[in-house]
């Protein structure tokens, strides 16, 4: 069963220039936790499990609800605020709950 995540963080850029910075820095940590780029929002990036071989894992992936949602909204002080929320594997969760491995790939601080 997929298990939740939450980790809030700033960056010192607009939230539409952030956007665009986090789409491809966070490549490769979406990766070490399964999941992908699938979708872009107005200031909201949305990664969803990978479709491959072998089928019937990955459409388990997909029936767990396996995802994560990158929101950016404006910060109080400026920049913008940044939001990554999801669920993933029980053996990724510990990865993908860990602020530094955000932070690292997108050069952010934590929340104010």
């Amino acid at each position: 069963m997929a298990k939740t995540f939450s980790v809030e963080l700033s960056m010192r850029e607009a939230p539409d220039e952030a956007q665009a910075r986090a789409a491809t820095a966070l490549k490769q940590p979406a990766a070490a936790v399964g999941l992908h780029l699938k979708n872009r929002g107005t200031r909201e990036l949305a990664y969803r499990p990978s479709v491959g071989f072998p089928f019937l894992v990955n459409l388990w992936r997909h029936l767990d609800r396996q995802q994560m949602t990158v929101k950016l909204e404006p910060g109080a002080s400026g920049g913008s605020r940044v939001t990554i929320s999801g669920a993933v594997a029980g053996g990724k969760h510990a990865l993908a709950a860990n602020r530094e491995h955000w932070s690292e790939a997108l050069g952010a601080s934590p929340a104010e």
